[in-house]
């Protein structure tokens, strides 16, 4: 039974040593990720068409 519970320790840590790695990463520039959440925000936006884009406003619920 020992042997069992060491050999299934054995593959769980084995397993979340690699998952650590293959995790997505976090955006290495702030600026870049703030104009990349605009754009989407911009992207998924729902109103008049007609209306210029520099009169637009865009509000994250």
């Amino acid at each position: 039974m020992a042997a069992t519970q060491k050999l299934v320790k054995d593959i769980i840590d084995s397993k979340t040593g690699e998952t650590a790695s293959k995790r997505r990463k976090g955006a290495k520039n702030s600026e870049t990720a703030a104009k990349v959440a605009l754009m989407k925000l911009k992207m998924h936006a729902d109103g008049d068409k007609s209306l210029p884009q520099t009169e637009r406003i865009y509000f994250q619920v």
